[in-house]
C-alpha cells in the first residue's frame, strides 16, 4: 500500500481475519502514518460458507432420494393392495 501522506511504500503491520473479513493494517516508516484496508472476505469464511452450502445440498439430495423411495414403496404397496382387491372381487364375480 502506498502512503497517502508521503507516497512511500507502507509495510503491513497486522492482518486480522477473525471477523470473517480480511482486514490489513499498514504503517509508513517514513512519516509514521497508519492506514488499513479491507481485502474482502477471509479465506476461512469462504471455505466455511462453501462447506455449509455443500452439506445443505447433500441433505436436500438425500431427502429427495428418501422421499422418492418412499413414494415408490407406497405406490407399489397400493398397487399390491389394488391387485389383491381385484383378485378378491374377481373370485366373487366368477362364482355368480
Amino acid at each position: 500500500m502506498i502512503c497517502a501522506k508521503c507516497g512511500d511504500e507502507m509495510r503491513m503491520t497486522e492482518k486480522d481475519t477473525s471477523s470473517g473479513r480480511d482486514i490489513r493494517e499498514y504503517a509508513c516508516d517514513g512519516c509514521g502514518h497508519t492506514d488499513w484496508e479491507v481485502q474482502g472476505p477471509a479465506l476461512w469464511q469462504i471455505l466455511s460458507d462453501d462447506r455449509k452450502e455443500f452439506e445443505a445440498a447433500q441433505a436436500d439430495r438425500a431427502l429427495a432420494a428418501d422421499s422418492g423411495a418412499r413414494r415408490e414403496r407406497s405406490q407399489t404397496g397400493r398397487a399390491g393392495i389394488r391387485s389383491l382387491w381385484n383378485r378378491l372381487l374377481a373370485s366373487f364375480g366368477k362364482s355368480r
